[in-house]
């Protein structure tokens, strides 16, 4: 079985990895800091605890990728 990984997203901003770049907009452009933690931050306010790194078509926004088959 297959599985995606995810971010968890309080561990995300307790840990400062949003200070280290790499998280985009959805067009492409890179975040800045600022960005990247008020990006974070929108994710808990839906109620998310985690985030796809990726695409992942069965994804739960509270326990990660669900499993593919292939």
């Amino acid at each position: 079985m297959k599985r995606h990984m995810c971010m968890d997203v309080r561990g995300a901003l307790r840990n400062g990895m949003w200070k280290l770049g790499g998280m985009q907009h959805d067009d492409g452009r890179p975040m800045t800091a600022d960005e990247a933690f008020d990006a974070l931050c929108d994710e808990i306010a839906k109620g998310r605890r985690v985030i796809p790194l990726g695409d992942c078509d069965n994804f739960d926004y509270q326990e990660g990728c669900n499993g593919h088959s292939d």
